[in-house]
């Protein structure tokens, strides 16, 4: 197969890696700094201190204030933003090739250079309670917020990633600092350009900002050591199930159990039983739950991959006396799935609905970068080729070993906002 991705790696002097895909027809780049930390690795003390950093970078640093950051990348055209997930923090933009240059140092800058006035530091702290008060509010976010808690149990990973209250008015700048400091020496760092660009220049100024500093990183492809893997054995996916009452009109509802994550065999059977089960309109779920029976305006699953572990999980929503009947079907799609697994016909359309998906993504430099920075932070070892490959090679006993070590609803937590009264 003709090479679909051909990424550089390289690291510097003081560990940090920059990574380079060249694109020569695209007129365009995405660059990001890709911090390997998320909400996973926190205490309960500093819950929310990742995110807390995504949203202080902004505010200014020693060169620039919040305008000029923005600025060098809207100018033109462009867009900067961020976001914080429960392994990485990733700080992206996108502008037009002619750009590269001033928008790659202002993103440097406000990653490693902010400068975290603290009457900044007081304000944000406001802003970000009342998004934690909006996830509550809203049905869809704060359900999985608590199937995550459920999942989850006692592991970091039940933590959400915004923090709580208490834990954001705890934080401090010195802890802002420090996460800093922490997340320059002691965890992965990658620089990730994807467009038109050069490799050798994007090393270059990567390297000719960090000359008078000191950022240590970890060899590329060497996943962070201290994660604690979330062992299915250690008894922490119990069919644990909650409800919380809201004023809303509807049930909305998350389902799910452990899945696996992004290195395990079994992930390419697992996205193809997705696929088929509910990942679309012609999806299994789909059909019987809103074409068939009428229950729901959407439903879908959601295999959700992370470094050591996963979990595969379906969410929907639907009128509350409908809920039990809606929860009785996805049960007997899942045993379905189960005994008698993938007809060959629904296998092959699945294969060619991922690799379609893979190569269409390709037209994208954002996913493209998505691609280069999870193999610089080794949390993918596979190339696009060979994730191809694995895909087309799964069979049909493949996928009905998966079903039924996945798709077992009386192993599953369950978490529910219906509305108030509700019995």
């Amino acid at each position: 197969m003709k090479a679909l991705s051909s990424p550089r790696f390289e690291s510097l002097e003081n560990g940090v890696w920059v990574a380079t895909e060249s694109l020569p027809h695209v007129r365009s780049a995405s660059i990001g700094v890709y911090l390997d930390t998320g909400s996973r690795d926190e205490t309960p003390g500093i819950n929310g201190l990742a995110h807390f950093f995504e949203h202080m970078v902004f505010k200014g640093t020693a060169h620039r204030n919040p305008l000029d950051i923005v600025q060098a990348f809207e100018a033109t055209g462009g867009n900067v933003n961020a976001y914080t997930s429960k392994e990485q923090t990733c700080f992206h933009g996108k502008i037009v090739d002619t750009e590269v240059e001033g928008a790659l140092d202002a993103l440097l800058d406000m990653v490693f250079a902010a400068k975290f006035d603290p009457a900044d530091v007081k304000k944000e702290k406001e802003v970000i309670i009342e998004e934690i008060h909006s996830v509550d509010d809203n049905p869809d976010e704060f359900s999985y917020e608590l199937f995550s808690r459920l999942a989850y149990g006692a592991h970091p990973l039940a933590r959400p990633i915004a923090g709580t209250p208490k834990s954001v008015r705890g934080l401090t700048r010195a802890m802002l600092v420090n996460h800093r400091e922490s997340a320059r020496k002691r965890t992965p760092v990658a620089v990730v350009a994807v467009g038109n660009v050069k490799h050798s220049e994007i090393v270059a100024q990567v390297r000719r900002y960090f000359k008078l500093r000191s950022v240590a990183g970890t060899a590329h492809g060497s996943p962070r050591k201290h994660r604690a893997p979330l062992e299915r054995s250690a008894g922490l996916f119990k069919p644990r199930h909650a409800f919380r009452e809201r004023d809303v009109q509807q049930a909305t509802v998350i389902l799910g159990g452990p899945g696996y994550g992004w290195k395990s065999p079994e992930r390419h059977a697992l996205l193809l039983l997705h696929c088929v089960l509910g990942d679309g309109m012609s999806s299994r779920l789909f059909q019987n739950l809103r074409e068939t029976h009428g229950l729901v305006y959407g439903i879908f699953s959601n295999p959700e991959f992370l470094s050591h572990e996963g979990v595969f999980n379906i969410g929907f929503a639907t009128e509350p006396r409908n809920l039990s009947k809606a929860v009785r079907e996805i049960g007997k799609e899942a045993a379905a799935l189960r005994e008698k697994g993938l007809t060959a016909k629904e296998l092959e359309i699945a294969k060619e609905n991922i690799i379609g998906g893979i190569l269409l993504g390709l037209e994208s430099t954002n996913t493209r970068m998505g691609y280069v920075a999870r193999q610089a932070l080794g949390k993918r070892a596979e190339t696009l080729e060979q994730s191809i490959e694995r895909i087309k090679s799964v069979t049909r006993a493949d996928a009905l070993r998966v079903a039924r070590d996945v798709l077992r609803p009386d192993c599953w937590a369950s978490a529910a906002v219906t509305p108030k009264g509700f019995k």
